[in-house]
């Protein structure tokens, strides 16, 4: 049971670790999927021309906000799952249970500060932008935007370092090969 557990474990972190990139492929690339001049079905969706910008940054940031939204409750549930393959796997260093707390703390507060705040002021942004009145919210924005995507950074470092310290890694190395 307990290699089962430690398998789990490592598949859930490489997992993670994945998914976080390719939210970071999705995210940056969905502005350009919306834009007009780099997308001609967009020019399209967006008529009539003179909006087709703006109409395509608000359509990107709602893509962006309804993955984030999921992505971070997912997260929620890989923390709840790393905590119980820790529990499970036995002894565990304190290594590992510093990681996962800090994996847990990020989570939370991308989940109940960061992602709020960032949604709350993109659409404020969005109508701002519609009114010509973004620089002031712009700025806010770019804070709280910023400072997830270096947390968000962090995450996968520590996801990473998660990985090359896995109980999985350790067993699989320490075992005779059967063949």
């Amino acid at each position: 049971m307990t290699v089962l557990i430690r398998s789990l474990h490592f598949a859930l972190l490489v997992s993670w670790l994945a998914l976080t990139l390719g939210v970071w492929w999705a995210a940056t690339n969905s502005f350009d999927t919306f834009d007009a001049q780099k997308n001609p079905v967009a020019s399209k969706l967006f008529e009539p021309a003179s909006t087709t910008k703006l109409k395509g940054r608000m359509a990107a940031r709602e893509v962006n906000a309804r993955i984030f939204e999921a992505w971070n409750r997912l997260q929620i549930v890989f923390c709840l799952l790393l905590f119980y393959f820790i529990w499970r796997a036995g002894r565990m260093s304190v290594a590992s249970l510093v990681l996962a707390g800090c994996l847990l703390l990020i989570v939370g507060t991308h989940v109940f500060w960061f992602s709020p705040k960032i949604e709350a002021l993109g659409r404020i942004l969005t109508s701002a932008e519609a009114s010509a009145g973004a620089p002031a919210v712009q700025s806010e924005f770019g804070r709280y935007h910023g400072a997830y995507v270096i947390s968000d950074v962090l995450k996968a470092c520590l996801l990473a370092a998660a990985i090359w310290m896995s109980p999985w890694r350790r067993t699989a190395r320490s075992e005779p090969s059967r063949g």
